[in-house]
C-alpha cells in the first residue's frame, strides 16, 4: 500500500548523525494529504532547516522517494542554496566504462541508456532493486574497484571528508559534485530518484561514493529513517531482504554508511548478519559514530569486515565558527595519528566552509584524501608514495 510520509529530523547533540533523515510520521498528515514532506532539522528552533516535498507517494516495500529540497530559515522562508559552478577534470574511477554518459539524463526517471556506464565485470548479480554487489571470481572486491585511486605522499598527514544526505535536492547535489574537490567522498540517500544517474555523475567527476543504510534509532518509530529501515526487532531474514533492496538501488559505491541507527548498532544479534553480508559482498563500512553505545566494533571485527569510524561530525552545530573548529580538530588528529576522517551533511554552510578550507589544506602540510584511503591506512593496506632518492639519502645522513 502506498502512503505519503512526513519525516522530521533533528540534529541536537554531537553524538547525533548529522545526515539523519529520520523523524516522526504524523498520522494527521497521512490522512489528509497525498503529498509527504520531509524536514531536515537544525537542533535550534528558528534555525535553518531543510524541507523536502515528496513528489511521489512512498511504497514502503518498493518505491524510492523522489522530490526536491529547499533551504528554509525556520519561518517558512526559502534561503539561497549554494550554486553549482565549474567542473573538475579528473581521471575516471575504476569500473566506469563510459563516464561521459553519466552526464546525460540525471534527474530524469531511471532508465538504462545504450551507452550508460555498466558495473565492472564480475562484480554484480541481479537484485530486487537492480544489481547487488558481489566479490568477483578472481577476488576483486567492489570496495577496491570502486574506490578512488590514491597514493598517500610519504610523511603527509591525510584528512578525508564525507559529505552526506545527497541526491534528494538537485541543486545541492550538483553543487557537491561540482564545487567540492574530487577527493571528497559523497554519500547518497538510498531513496533518491535516479540514484544511479547521480552516482554515475559523481564518479565521472572523480568522487568516490557511498550509499546510506537507514538503521533503527532508539526512538523509532517516532524518529523514522524511512522505508526498508534495518530494525533490531525483526528477523535476520527480513533485515537481509531489506539490505538487499538497499544495496541493489545502485552500483558503483565502495562502501555504505549508517543513516541513524543508535538502537540497531547497539544490538549484536541484529548487526552481525548485516555486517556479514557486507563482508561477503565485498563492501566496506564507514560508521559516523553517532551512537555511544554501539556494538559495531565488536561485531565488525568478529565478522572480519573492513570498516572504520569517523573522528568528527563536523556540523552538529551548523555554523561557520563551529565547523571551522571541527576542521581544526581533524587537523590535530591527522598530525597525531597520521590520518583523520570527518563527516558532514550537505548543508550550504557546510559546503561553503569545506570549499574554503580545502583550498588551504596543502599549504598547511596536509593532504586531502578520499575516505577509502583513510580506511586503508587504518587497516594497514594503504599505498604510500616512496620518497625520492635524494630525500632518502638525506634522511639516512641525518640519522632519522
Amino acid at each position: 500500500m502506498e502512503i505519503s510520509a512526513r519525516i522530521l529530523n533533528r540534529v541536537s547533540l554531537p553524538t547525533i548523525n548529522r545526515h539523519m533523515l529520520g523523524g516522526g510520521v504524523l498520522a494527521s498528515v497521512l490522512l489528509l494529504s497525498g503529498l509527504g514532506v520531509m524536514v531536515f532539522g537544525d537542533p535550534n528552533a528558528g534555525q535553518r532547516h531543510y524541507v523536502m516535498a515528496i513528489d511521489t507517494p512512498i511504497n514502503h516495500a518498493q518505491a524510492p522517494l523522489s522530490g526536491h529540497l529547499r533551504a528554509d530559515n525556520g519561518h517558512g522562508q526559502a534561503s539561497p542554496i549554494v550554486n553549482a559552478a565549474g567542473r573538475h577534470n579528473e581521471p575516471r574511477l575504476g569500473g566506469v566504462e563510459d563516464p561521459g554518459a553519466a552526464h546525460k539524463g540525471v534527474g530524469a526517471p531511471t532508465h538504462v541508456a545504450a551507452n550508460a556506464p555498466q558495473p565492472a565485470t564480475g562484480l554484480s548479480e541481479p537484485g530486487p532493486g537492480g544489481v547487488l554487489p558481489i566479490i568477483a571470481a578472481d577476488g576483486r572486491r567492489p570496495a577496491d574497484v570502486y574506490a578512488r585511486p590514491f597514493s598517500l605522499p610519504a610523511n603527509a598527514p591525510a584528512i578525508a571528508l564525507v559529505v552526506g544526505g545527497l541526491g534528494l535536492k538537485s541543486a545541492t547535489t550538483q553543487a557537491a559534485i561540482d564545487d567540492l574537490p574530487p577527493e571528497v567522498t559523497l554519500s547518497f540517500v538510498p531513496y533518491t530518484q535516479d540514484l544511479q544517474g547521480w552516482i554515475n555523475k559523481a564518479r565521472a567527476a572523480g568522487h568516490e561514493v557511498m550509499v546510506e543504510l537507514p538503521m533503527e534509532p532508539f526512538d523509532y518509530p517516532k524518529n523514522d529513517p524511512g522505508p526498508q529501515t534495518l530494525l533490531a526487532s525483526v528477523s535476520s531474514a527480513e533485515n537481509t531482504r531489506r539490505l538487499e533492496w538497499l544495496l541493489s538501488r545502485a552500483w558503483g559505491y565502495f562502501a555504505v554508511t549508517n543513516y541513524m541507527g543508535s538502537k540497531f548498532t547497539s544490538s549484536e544479534s541484529a548487526l552481525a548478519p548485516v555486517l556479514r553480508q557486507l563482508r561477503q559482498r565485498g563492501v566496506d563500512f564507514i560508521y559516523d559514530g553517532e551512537a555511544r553505545r554501539s556494538s559495531l566494533r565488536t561485531v565488525a571485527d568478529a565478522e572480519h569486515l573492513r570498516w572504520t569510524i569517523a573522528d568528527r561530525i563536523i556540523d552538529t552545530e551548523p555554523s561557520a565558527s563551529a565547523i571551522d573548529d571541527q576542521l581544526l580538530h581533524l587537523e590535530a588528529i591527522a598530525i597525531q595519528n597520521g590520518a583523520a576522517l570527518g563527516v558532514g551533511f550537505s548543508w550550504p554552510i557546510t559546503m561553503d566552509r569545506l570549499g574554503i578550507w580545502t583550498k588551504t589544506i596543502n599549504e598547511k602540510g596536509y593532504v586531502l584524501a578520499p575516505a577509502s584511503a583513510v580506511l586503508s591506512i587504518r587497516r594497514g593496506s594503504a599505498s604510500v608514495e616512496k620518497p625520492a632518492a635524494h630525500e632518502s639519502q638525506m634522511v639516512a645522513k641525518s640519522g632519522h
